[in-house]
């Protein structure tokens, strides 16, 4: 059976991605922030990546993430960081809280990037009641219905920090509900989603045509901890907002 669906879910890296943007349509809208969390089994979570970035375009919505021009001012364009996205990305199954807008800006950003593959992904926020762990809701309701600290929301980093947290709460139930695999839990509910996991994990080789980048912009306090071999550093700021 092709791509995910006959892995072991406790098995399969997941990574766990947020972005912060100009709006709400990929195109006319831009990423501003980017941030991913790795859950490898066995393993704590790792933020791995962290960046602020330059959308080309004046900054809209701060009022929402509290981002502004002069933030951006010397944060790399998304063209300069598709290498290290794809690298942070690879071998895993991605998931989002609001996967249908994430997913969306991933693809258009690696788009414009000459990158056209996209891995499969899962929905955090409908995971919930997959798993029966209550109704649908956005991300604070979730992080405050399971008591998980979300001091900071709109910010990629601890929006995604919070989402990991989530979906390990949503693993740790499945030998409860006797699901091994992907395809146990296809079965559970037919998200839309879920017709990605007939698509394989991206792979780091095919990064290598990409740049990496070797100055981020951080405007989260604590480490981000590169993948071995990364090539960036993640440089603190701090952000109101």
């Amino acid at each position: 059976m092709p791509g995910i669906l006959d892995q072991p879910l406790l098995e399969t890296p997941i990574a766990v991605l947020d972005f912060e943007t100009t709006g709400l349509s990929p195109g006319w809208d831009r990423a501003l922030e980017l941030a991913i969390v790795r859950l490898d089994p066995g393993e704590p979570p790792r933020l791995v990546f962290d960046t602020l970035i330059h959308p080309g375009r004046p900054v809209a919505a701060s009022f929402i993430h509290g981002i502004t021009d002069a933030d951006v001012a010397n944060a790399p364009p998304f063209s300069h960081i598709a290498g290290d996205v794809v690298r942070a990305l690879s071998g895993c199954v991605v998931a989002a809280y609001n996967a249908a807008f994430d997913m969306r800006f991933l693809r258009y950003e690696l788009g414009e990037s000459g990158f056209r593959q996209m891995p499969p992904y899962f929905c955090a926020m409908y995971l919930r009641p997959m798993l029966g762990l209550g109704r649908r809701c956005g991300l604070a309701q979730a992080c405050q219905a399971h008591e998980i600290d979300l001091a900071q929301h709109h910010t990629a980093a601890t929006d995604t920090l919070a989402t990991a947290a989530l979906v390990r709460l949503g693993w740790q139930q499945l030998p409860g509900l006797g699901l091994m695999t992907f395809a146990d839990l296809a079965r559970r509910r037919r998200y839309r989603f879920i017709q990605t996991w007939r698509a394989d994990p991206l792979h780091r080789e095919e990064a290598l045509h990409l740049p990496a980048c070797h100055r981020l912009c951080s405007r989260y306090a604590r480490t981000v901890t590169p993948l071995p071999r990364g090539s960036w550093r993640a440089v603190p700021r701090q952000v109101q907002g």
